[in-house]
């Protein structure tokens, strides 16, 4: 049809013109992680032993890192605003910061309990087996009522556990783009403990743990949205050096994903 524009052809970019390489570690994984009727019986010990331990089924309940013995804040819990849901999705937008302003403390709190608070014993995000590998950090910057900190969120008690204290120059040196940090009023942090999932799903968990990072975001960022706030979704970022940060090994605990959020005009 005369006029029409073909489609680029991509993945011979990707993957040249010879197709997918044996040991393309994309590929590998993606291979290592799926599924096949002769590969799902070997996870049914782990199935068994869930079902079976009282003690097992308590830990996965629990599923959070727990710092009650350090200092922190305890979070107030604020409604959103009304809106429609069809009216938070027109507004959602991935946007920086223009300029770094003060995040009121309130509102950084419904960004974290839309994102991963426990009600009951449940959160706001499906899990696969309701096993929760995910952690939140603050790389608070410009918080009002807070100091430049590293925090935990607990999403048990809804509380900001303090970490460390943090200089600006250190949060922008994990960014691909440094200048995000200037802008930011805080970067929420969202990192895996693949363990979690994988005791029960095996290399199958690590897929659940990213598709559970993805829902995490919409939350938070449909939340913004609701606010006001700019946030911009990061994931470039040097993983060693956010990992790092917010004191993740980078092998049980990994750095996933990177919000940078700002305040008010």
């Amino acid at each position: 049809m005369s006029g029409v524009v073909p489609t680029a052809e991509f993945a011979s970019i990707v993957y040249g013109v010879e197709g997918v390489a044996d040991d393309d570690p994309a590929e590998a994984f993606h291979e290592a992680s799926r599924l096949y009727p002769r590969v799902a019986p070997a996870r049914l010990g782990a199935l068994l032993a869930l079902a079976q331990s009282a003690e097992l089924q308590q830990t996965a309940a629990r599923s959070s890192r727990t710092h009650a013995h350090r200092p922190g804040i305890v979070l107030t819990h604020r409604e959103l605003p009304l809106m429609s849901l069809r009216d938070v999705l027109a507004r959602r937008r991935s946007q920086a910061p223009p300029a770094c302003r003060t995040l009121p403390l309130d509102e950084l709190a419904v960004l974290l309990e839309a994102g991963y608070a426990v009600s009951g014993c449940r959160r706001p995000v499906p899990s696969g087996g309701a096993l929760y590998p995910l952690e939140l950090y603050v790389l608070a910057l410009a918080v009002d009522g807070t100091q430049p900190s590293v925090f935990h969120y607990d999403p048990f008690g809804h509380r900001l556990e303090l970490l460390a204290p943090l200089d600006r120059s250190a949060v922008g040196a994990t960014f691909v783009d440094p200048s995000l940090a200037e802008r930011a009023s805080a970067v929420l942090v969202l990192t895996a403990m693949f363990w979690r999932s994988r005791f029960k799903y095996g290399l199958r968990g690590y897929r659940f743990a990213l598709l559970e990072a993805g829902q995490v975001a919409q939350n938070v960022v449909l939340a913004a949205a609701a606010l006001g706030l700019p946030v911009l979704p990061v994931g470039g970022f040097f993983d060693r050096s956010l990992d790092a940060l917010v004191g993740a090994d980078g092998l049980d605990e990994a750095s996933l994903y990177a919000f940078v959020i700002g305040g008010h005009e």
